[in-house]
């Protein structure tokens, strides 16, 4: 990875360091700007030449699974959480 990010970043850094200079920028701060513009710029262009993607299925270990299931099937805390839920009620009204 470091091998992708450094060449970038080199060449990033300075053309940020030229083109800060000849904005007026004081040398000192052309640098620090030019080396950080050139570092994310490099990271950037890493992270998007690099081949991969989304895996097609994570296999978890069993104990974290074991640990999934415990929290899906386990009870609500607040004994009244089913009372304050959206219930959908029918107001009948009388007619006229």
């Amino acid at each position: 990875m470091i091998d992708k990010i450094v060449p970038t970043a080199l060449r990033l850094w300075l053309t940020f360091l030229l083109l800060l200079v000849l904005l007026g920028y004081s040398v000192l701060s052309s640098i620090l700007f030019g080396a950080i513009a050139g570092l994310a710029g490099g990271i950037v262009n890493a992270w998007w030449t690099t081949l991969g993607g989304e895996p097609v299925e994570i296999v978890l270990p069993e104990p974290i699974r074991r640990f999934g299931r415990q929290i899906r099937d386990r009870q609500p805390r607040i004994p009244l959480i089913r009372s304050l839920a959206r219930q959908e009620r029918r107001i009948t009204r009388p007619k006229r």
